[in-house]
């Protein structure tokens, strides 16, 4: 997967996003999924390792081929 200036999306970025969508925590009661939860996890995950611009970048687009 690509960012908009072709910078491909690491690995573990993707991994951590799938993981944070998945936990039953980050969704909504009633379906759906809290997409502020998912951004929170992913900078918890590896914002140690990515600048928040960085992380910020790959969860839009994530979050738009999720629901592509």
């Amino acid at each position: 997967m690509l960012l908009t200036d072709g910078t491909m999306i690491k690995n573990d970025v993707i991994k951590s996003f799938k993981v944070a969508v998945a936990n039953l925590e980050n969704q909504h009661v009633g379906g759906g999924i809290n997409w502020n939860f998912v951004d929170a996890d992913l900078h918890l995950d590896l914002g140690g390792l990515y600048s928040s611009e960085y992380l910020l970048e790959c969860f839009e687009v994530l979050v738009d081929e999720y629901f592509a």
